[in-house]
Order: structure tokens, then C-alpha cells, then sequence
């Protein structure tokens, strides 16, 4: 098969689309025919050296859409044939792909391959924030920040259909006006203006319950301010490889703040079987016959790598 590989760290030219060996199917597996593979930061940070590669599988791609062409002797959930999207641990970059069965999952009808492989990765944090961690309800606000990105697009869909208040920011007016045909409440271009009196303002002091971060040090007292009381700081990533240079502790226990980070990697197969059952009851109902909730910025095929990291 082919597979996009690299013999060393660098730019996006050291991607090369060659000729590799098929993947060897173990028992539990299914070996999916790779339609479509989402790009995401790890992807740059693993080929740019900054992050380790972890796991068997040595290409790229953590998340992929595509069909089961064949199933290991032990698996028996989904038929050769299927439609499915799965969460890898590498892979994605290849014509064909063995993973797991407990973490393939149909694909919710009217999405497109390119959509689908665009959710696995996005859909965990989200799931892991909005349902696991915070169990929003209706009318609970939330702050998502990168919200034209992404998971942060996606996440303010989801938390809409939820019907959720968000508060949604971005750094360029651009990206803002993009913010703002997702439907969020608030757009907010958090470079030109303290986000955290917008929400003092529309909340009428109250907060949000949640906190949607990627950005870190350089809004992390704007954050807190914006909390609600018993409200949640989650941080799905970091801007520049951030880390925080002070959090006052009064500023946690005053109102009963919790700070997490999310890292499904740390995850062993049970949590991650159960998280992606939680992805298929909680947000494939919303994403079912709603294509308009996914969006893709662009499409490249796979021997097209290096556009794609460009």
C-alpha cells in the first residue's frame, strides 16, 4: 500500500507518499479502507519533532474515515462492508489502516467521508468537556476559545444544540465573522477586547459554567474571571507551547473553580471504549442528518501531504 512517511523531523516537504507494508490485522481489529484522514496540531507537532510518536503504528493520522474491508478473528461488532470513522493512535496517513474495533463507529447518515474523518479527534475532547466532565444542560454558558478552529467550531455547534449561551472568541475579525455564522451568542475578538467584561456584562455577573481553552497564559486571569461559581477551566491544548506564569489560589477557592487538562493518550482501553460509547449516545443523535454542523475548510489528496501542512 501507500502511506505518507517521513525519515526525519522537519518542514512538511519531509513528507513523501511511498510504498510501505500492509498493516498486520490482530485479532480484535478491523482493517479499514482509508477514504479520508483528519489533520490536526499533533500531526504537525510529531512531524516538526516537538511531540513523540507514540504507539505501533508509525504514519501520521489519528483520526480517519473510510470501510472495513476485514475483521481480525475476534471482531464481530460492525459487518465488512460498513461506512465507519475511528479514533487512531497513528495511522491515518495510509491507504489502509488496522485498528481496534472497540474505537471504529458508524458514521451518523448525511455526513460526507471528509466529515466524518473530521470528527473522531474534536468529538473526544468535546464529549470528554460538555458530557463527561461538565454535564451542560440548556440555558448553561460556556467560553470557547479557537472557536473558528477545528474543535472549536464544532464545539460551538454542539453546545448550541444543547442549548447552551456561547461565548465565542477568535483572534482575527475574520475568524470573528466566522464565529458568528455558527450561530455563537457572542463573538468576540479576544486580541482587541477583555472578553471577561463581555461575559461580567451579558451574565449580569453570574459567569460561565464552562471554559473552552486553548490559548493559556496570555488570557488565563481573563478565564478565571469569566467563571461561574463551582464553574470548570478545561484545557484541550496549548498556543505556542504555552505554560502559566501565576494562578492565585484565591482566585480557585473563592468561587470553588476547577482547572483540568484533557489528554485522551493517557487514556487505557477501557476509558477510551467508554468515551467513544458516550460520543455515539450523546453527539451522533445531534450530527444525524445535520452535515451543515461539520464544517471543511479544505480537501487535499493524500499524496498532497505537504499542502496540507503548509
Amino acid at each position: 500500500m501507500f502511506a505518507v512517511v517521513y525519515d526525519s523531523c522537519g518542514g512538511p516537504k519531509v513528507l513523501k507518499w511511498k510504498v510501505v507494508e500492509n498493516p498486520v490485522l490482530d485479532f480484535n481489529e478491523v482493517l479499514i479502507k482509508v477514504e479520508a484522514c483528519g489533520v490536526n496540531r499533533r500531526d504537525l507537532w510529531i512531524r516538526e519533532g516537538i511531540y513523540q510518536h507514540l504507539g505501533k503504528n508509525k504514519y501520521l493520522g489519528f483520526e480517519c474515515s473510510g470501510t472495513i474491508v476485514k475483521r481480525g478473528a475476534a471482531a464481530s461488532k460492525l459487518p465488512i462492508g460498513s461506512k465507519v470513522c475511528a479514533l487512531l493512535n497513528g495511522g491515518g496517513y495510509a491507504e489502509y489502516v488496522a485498528v481496534p474495533e472497540d474505537y471504529v463507529m458508524s458514521i451518523p447518515s448525511g455526513l460526507t467521508f471528509e466529515q466524518a474523518a473530521a470528527i473522531p479527534c474534536s468529538a473526544s475532547l468535546i464529549w470528554l468537556s460538555f458530557f463527561e466532565r461538565n454535564n451542560l444542560i440548556r440555558d448553561d454558558k460556556v467560553l470557547i476559545h479557537g472557536a473558528a478552529g477545528g474543535v472549536g467550531s464544532l464545539a460551538v455547534r454542539i453546545a448550541k444544540s444543547l442549548g447552551c449561551v456561547v461565548f465565542a472568541t477568535a483572534g482575527s475579525e475574520e475568524k470573528v465573522d466566522f464565529c458568528r455564522t455558527l450561530d455563537a451568542d457572542f463573538a468576540i475578538n479576544y486580541k482587541k477586547q477583555d472578553f471577561s467584561e463581555v461575559v461580567a456584562r451579558e451574565t449580569n455577573g453570574t459567569g460561565v459554567n464552562c471554559v473552552l481553552d486553548c490559548l493559556g497564559d496570555d488570557v488565563v486571569d481573563q478565564n478565571l474571571k469569566s467563571l461561574a461559581v463551582g464553574g470548570k477551566l478545561i484545557c484541550i491544548g496549548y498556543k505556542d507551547h504555552w505554560k502559566w506564569s501565576s494562578v492565585e489560589m484565591k482566585d480557585l477557592v473563592s468561587k470553588d473553580t476547577t482547572i483540568m487538562g484533557i489528554n485522551i493518550n493517557t487514556f487505557n482501553v477501557v476509558e477510551k471504549r467508554n468515551m467513544l460509547e458516550g460520543i455515539q449516545r450523546d453527539i451522533w443523535p445531534l450530527l444525524k442528518g445535520n452535515p451543515h454542523l461539520v464544517d471543511i475548510c479544505a480537501t487535499y489528496s493524500f499524496a498532497q501531504a505537504t499542502q496540507a501542512h503548509t
